[in-house]
């Protein structure tokens, strides 16, 4: 009897198998999840030097503003896109207290944008512009960890170089001092927010730089406003991500052309750095401070076309506020004037390349 049990279930065995064959075990690659792409991150940063000189019998007093912004794209912690530029200027005056420069103070390009005009090729020892070796740079870094380009070697060549690439791939194609840079990349890579579908990335800059003479009454002032964007859009051009900031210096001298401030010139926070310091908390209509206002005016931007955004309807409040949104999202959000904002988003637009 046993027997026959036996014969009898291996025949419902066979028969089972010729009915519905087994489903195959899944192999190790079938089942293994597939492997996630590193977070794509974006963003924008700057770094400002202030240096100032008081006029004398042979020499106009001085006050200058370099102001380094990068933008930087990573995968992870690997660097797939930078940009790199400064806006470089200057305001002089006399023993008198009188400006005597810049002639036109409306002309600001960036060194990226004056090319072969802002004249560094005949002194440079391997007979390169500013703009190509920035070029080199940013070509260097892309591949790289931030840590890798940050933390690379330099030399002081001068006092006026202090920071020389100190790496071979470098030794050809920059020999300009590079500290100012590399600390812009650390600043954009600690700014750097989470963004997706990106397509193209762009930076971009405007400045208004304002002048005065001293008087008895009040002392003479050399201010720049550098507003820089970053914008990255999508495949059918819709901003998916927008950061801008106005990193706004200024200097002070008397009558007697002696500068009177600022008192400590290595302090150059952005406005959106100074947050509540920045103090437009008091005079705000809507009791919103700059960065508020501006993260507001960011935000407003997403999902919109560049063309949508720099073409809003703006009105003039006042002489200080020739271009105040006259948009019903941000009545109650952004009552400051956006005119530089504006255009400093086209001019990263217009800049944008793609992100491979």
């Amino acid at each position: 009897m046993k027997k026959l049990l036996t014969l009898l279930v291996a025949a419902m065995v066979l028969a089972g198998c010729s009915s519905a064959p087994a489903t195959p075990s899944a192999t190790p690659a079938e089942t293994e999840t597939p492997a996630a792409t590193a977070e794509l991150k974006v963003g924008t940063g700057s770094v400002t030097s202030l240096s100032t000189a008081d006029a004398t019998a042979d020499k106009e007093g001085q006050v200058q503003f370099n102001t380094t912004f990068a933008t930087v794209v990573l995968e992870g912690d690997v660097i797939k896109h930078v940009s790199i530029d400064t806006a470089q200027n200057t305001g002089k005056f006399g023993t008198d207290g009188a400006i005597t420069a810049p002639e036109d103070p409306t002309l600001t390009p960036t060194k990226k944008e004056k090319k072969e005009a802002y004249g560094m090729a005949s002194a440079s020892e391997i007979g390169k512009e500013w703009f190509e070796q920035i070029a080199a740079l940013e070509e260097y870094a892309v591949g790289k960890t931030v840590a890798e380009v940050v933390g690379m070697k330099t030399y002081a060549k001068d006092d006026k170089h202090p920071a020389v690439p100190e790496v071979e791939e470098l030794k050809t194609s920059v020999t300009m001092s590079v500290g100012d840079y590399l600390k812009a990349i650390q600043v954009a890579a600690d700014n750097a927010v989470a963004v997706e579908n990106v397509a193209k990335v762009g930076t971009g800059s405007v400045t208004s730089l304002s002048v005065a003479d001293a008087t008895a009454d009040k002392d003479g002032q050399i201010q720049a406003n550098t507003t820089f964007a970053v914008v990255a859009l999508d495949a059918d051009g819709k901003i998916v991500y927008t950061s801008i900031d106005t990193a706004q210096n200024t200097g002070k001298f008397s009558t007697a052309g002696a500068i009177t401030g600022p008192e400590d010139p290595t302090l150059t926070p952005t406005k959106k750095e100074k947050k509540e310091a920045y103090g437009m908390l008091a005079a705000s209509e809507i009791k919103k401070e700059w960065f508020e206002q501006i993260a507001a005016l960011e935000a407003y931007a997403v999902g919109k076309t560049v063309a949508d955004v720099v073409g809003m309807k703006t009105f003039a409040k006042d002489d200080n506020h020739p271009a105040v949104p006259e948009v019903e999202e941000l009545k109650t959000s952004v009552t400051m004037s956006v005119g530089d904002y504006l255009k400093a988003l086209e001019v990263a637009s217009n800049n944008a390349v793609e992100i491979k």
